[in-house]
C-alpha cells in the first residue's frame, strides 16, 4: 500500500512526467513495442518478438557503454503466460557524453543499404553488432542511440512504417521498418532514441533525476 501511495503521489506531483503516456505506434507483424520507460536514471527501451521463443534469459553490459545493459529473455503477458522474446535495453544517456561519441563515422544499415529516413542514407554513429542480442546492430553517438533488429516479415506485407515515438506529446525517437532486399534478405526494424530531444525535454530530465532517488520505481 505504501508503494501504491507513493506512486500515486509521484503522478500528482509530476503529472506530465512520471505518468508516461506513450502514443500507439504503427503495426509491424511479429512485433510488440517499442515501449519506453525510465528507471534509475536510465531510459528503458523494450521490444517483444512475438513469434520467437527462448528458454532462458541473460543480462550483459553493452560494449563501450559503462552503465548501460541489455536483457533478453522470455516475454510474459498480462495473464502470467510466457511466449515470445523480450529484449530490453537500459540506456544511461551519460554513457555517450565523452569525446569518443562526438566524432563518429557514418554508417549504413548492416547489409550496406541506406537508411530510408536520412538524406544521404547514412547515420553518424558507431555501429556494433551483438550476435547474442538476436544479431541486433547497435548505433550510438552523443546524438542518437538505438538498434537495427532483424525480422522475418510476411511476404505480402508491403506497408511502409515510419513514425515518431511520442510520450506526453513529446518526441523521444523514431521507428522505421526496413523491408527485405531483392534477395528477400535484410528485413528488420530500426529503433532510435533522439538524444537532443530528450535532453531538451524538461519533463524527461526531471524524471531521469527523480528516478535516481527512487531506484525501484518504474515510470
Amino acid at each position: 500500500m505504501k508503494f501504491l501511495a507513493y506512486s500515486m503521489m509521484s503522478c500528482m506531483l509530476f503529472i506530465s512526467t512520471s505518468c508516461m503516456n506513450q502514443e500507439d505506434g504503427e503495426y509491424i507483424p511479429g512485433l510488440k513495442g517499442p515501449n519506453i520507460n525510465i528507471q534509475d536514471g536510465k531510459v528503458l527501451l523494450s521490444i517483444e518478438l512475438v513469434a520467437v521463443d527462448i528458454d532462458g534469459g541473460l543480462t550483459f553490459p553493452i560494449p563501450k557503454l559503462k552503465n548501460s545493459a541489455l536483457t533478453i529473455g522470455p516475454a510474459m503477458d498480462d495473464d502470467g503466460n510466457f511466449g515470445g522474446t523480450m529484449i530490453r535495453v537500459a540506456f544511461d544517456p551519460k554513457d555517450v557524453e565523452s569525446d569518443e561519441f562526438k566524432v563518429v563515422p557514418h554508417n549504413a544499415l548492416p547489409d550496406g543499404r541506406p537508411f530510408p529516413f536520412i538524406v544521404d542514407g547514412t547515420l553518424p554513429a558507431l555501429a556494433l553488432q551483438i550476435p547474442k542480442a538476436k544479431n541486433a546492430t547497435f548505433y550510438m553517438s552523443n546524438k542518437i542511440f538505438g538498434f537495427f533488429l532483424p525480422l522475418n516479415l510476411p511476404k505480402d506485407f508491403n506497408v511502409s512504417v515510419h513514425y515518431r515515438i511520442k510520450i506526453n506529446g513529446k518526441s523521444y525517437g523514431i521507428v522505421s521498418l526496413i523491408h527485405p532486399d531483392d534477395r528477400d534478405e535484410g528485413a528488420g526494424v530500426v529503433v532510435l532514441l533522439t538524444l537532443d530531444e530528450i535532453r531538451k525535454n524538461p519533463d524527461a530530465q526531471k524524471l531521469l533525476k527523480m528516478s535516481q532517488k527512487r531506484k525501484s520505481v518504474l515510470y
